[in-house]
């Protein structure tokens, strides 16, 4: 579940957007921590005020907007929504694929906006469990490659089978407390290093 209360970043060169989102947000879970006009006068004070969501209301999202969205999510991952008058399919695409939780295309609406923001934290989220479970697979799949070339350096030296072999790796893993992987990586340095 999210917390009760989250601290946002608002950014817009035009303050009649910002107004909107202040008072949207005004009795809302939403905190406003800092205001700017611009992305990259907060960008430098983002460390110091560290945001739950950070939203926009830009008239064009532009390349340099999407060039500091990257440096931002690479840095602090977190939700961004952009509202936008910029509707051009190529856009929204570049700033979805950068990491935006939600675009919204003419869509200030002080009535809406709290809605928008709450689902943007859902999919953020959302998005970080799939993107972990990925990582995890792909750490999964590169342990498994360095067990089976284990294997194989054993089932060579040992003159055994597959499952012999790796019954030795898993219980001289267990025995020295390491793990699996690391234990068969530690062979094929060995290995490589006794080379001729």
């Amino acid at each position: 579940m999210i917390p009760d209360t989250h601290n946002a970043i608002i950014i817009s060169s035009n303050l009649k957007a910002r107004n909107v989102l202040s008072q949207a947000l005004s009795n809302s879970p939403y905190k406003i921590i800092l205001e700017g006009s611009s992305l990259e006068k907060v960008l430098s004070e983002m460390t110091s005020v560290m945001p739950d969501i950070i939203v926009l209301a830009l008239e064009s999202t532009d390349l340099s907007v999407l060039k500091h969205l990257q440096i931002i999510l690479q840095q602090f991952p977190l939700p961004i929504v952009i509202f936008s008058d910029d509707g051009r399919n190529d856009v929204i695409a570049k700033a979805i694929d950068l990491g935006v939780s939600a675009y919204v295309v003419d869509g200030l609406d002080e009535r809406r906006v709290e809605s928008i923001l709450t689902t943007a934290i859902f999919r953020f989220k959302q998005y970080q469990k799939v993107q972990q479970q990925v990582d995890d697979l792909k750490v999964n799949l590169a342990d498994r490659k360095i067990i089976d070339r284990a294997k194989g350096l054993i089932m060579s030296q040992k003159q055994c089978s597959e499952d012999e072999a790796y019954k030795l790796l898993r219980s001289s893993a267990m025995k020295q407390n390491v793990r699996l992987a690391t234990l068969s990586q530690n062979i094929i340095d060995t290995a490589a290093l006794l080379a001729p």
